[in-house]
């Protein structure tokens, strides 16, 4: 329990990162910053729509679906909240 904690943190941590440097390679296109968190919306939902549609009986294939969905969607929660901080208050750029 203790190793997903610290992954999901590593994951947030990652796309924050990620996102905070397309806020400052490029300031005039707002809409370059949204991008991984868009990716990472696509990515989650895709892995849960796959946990539960697809019943192939191998097992856990079903909870490894919903951990990556977990996974990306919380890439998806820190790359947006990253890019609203961006937005909204400018200081945080210098």
């Amino acid at each position: 329990m203790n190793r997903l904690v610290l992954i999901v943190f590593g994951i947030a941590l990652f796309f924050s990162g990620i996102t905070y440097l397309l806020g400052r390679v490029s300031p005039g296109i707002k809409s370059v910053k949204y991008s991984p968190a868009l990716l990472c919306l696509l990515g989650g939902l895709y892995y849960l729509y796959l946990a539960k549609t697809v019943h192939s009986g191998a097992g856990f294939e079903d909870l490894a679906n919903v951990v990556m969905s977990m996974m990306f969607l919380t890439g998806f929660a820190s790359g947006l909240v990253t890019s609203l901080i961006l937005d909204f208050f400018p200081k945080f750029k210098s």
